[in-house]
């Protein structure tokens, strides 16, 4: 099990990794915080990985996933979460660069879960997460603005790939987080994202509210690492620690 693997006098961290595109990268900012909420929960429990990559797509993450994780992280990952879609379902006229057909895309994910397995990650160590709505006209304005493009994002093109990912979870074995769906469900949904298509502090907020469960499934088990400070042999602390 994650976490009993340990060399002498080495108490070992189990690992989440949190792995995606800027949805993921961005996790640690001020607004995009579901990263930061979920390392924060887990404090002395595991160690959070952070490997978001701002742009890239399916295609690209499945190349660079084995770069990142071999077998021999893998026995001390307790969940690894997949987060992407928000570039592959951009409109394959305006950004060619990033589309990814549908078909592609499902069947990249598939890739990346095989590929998590046959290294060891359990199918239910896995979770597929959905592309969040998109806000048309505000990420309209924020591409010609700032990026000084046109924009390739709908909001009915995005539900497309998020379907793509429940189907692919499906087809893996592997959970299925509806982002998409449980923001539709508020008529305030655009008050969640930032720019119309990345997270804002509200969005991180209710992105981490939707991950709490499958987070507590698989690390509710876990104790708090190393002893509690008012726990510690003052007159003799070494004997505290030397008991781990």
């Amino acid at each position: 099990m994650a976490g009993d693997n340990r060399k002498e006098g080495v108490v070992s961290w189990p690992k989440v990794v949190l792995f995606g595109d800027s949805l993921t990268q961005r996790g640690f900012s001020s607004e995009g915080c579901w990263c930061s909420l979920t390392a924060d929960y887990l404090t002395r429990k595991c160690d959070v990985l952070n490997r978001g990559f701002s742009g890239y797509t399916s295609r690209w993450c499945k190349l660079a996933l084995p770069k990142l994780v071999t077998s021999t992280e893998a026995k001390d990952i307790l969940l690894f979460t997949i987060f992407l879609g928000a570039n592959d379902s951009n409109d394959s006229i305006i950004n060619l660069r990033q589309h990814v057909p549908l078909e592609e895309f499902k069947q990249n994910l598939v890739e990346i879960v095989e590929y998590l397995q046959s290294i060891g990650v359990g199918r239910d160590k896995i979770v597929l997460i959905g592309p969040p709505a998109v806000d048309e006209q505000a990420w309209a304005r924020y591409s010609r603005e700032v990026n000084n493009m046109e924009s390739g994002k709908t909001d009915a093109l995005t539900k497309a790939y998020s379907q793509a990912v429940s189907q692919a979870a499906s087809q893996s074995g592997t959970e299925f987080i509806d982002i998409f769906s449980e923001m539709k469900k508020s008529d305030n949904w655009r008050t969640m994202l930032v720019d119309g298509l990345h997270f804002s502090n509200t969005g991180s907020h209710f992105v981490f509210d939707i991950l709490k469960p499958t987070i507590d499934r698989r690390t509710s088990h876990l104790p708090t690492l190393l002893p509690d400070w008012k726990d510690v042999n003052t007159e003799n602390p070494e004997d505290s620690f030397n008991r781990l």
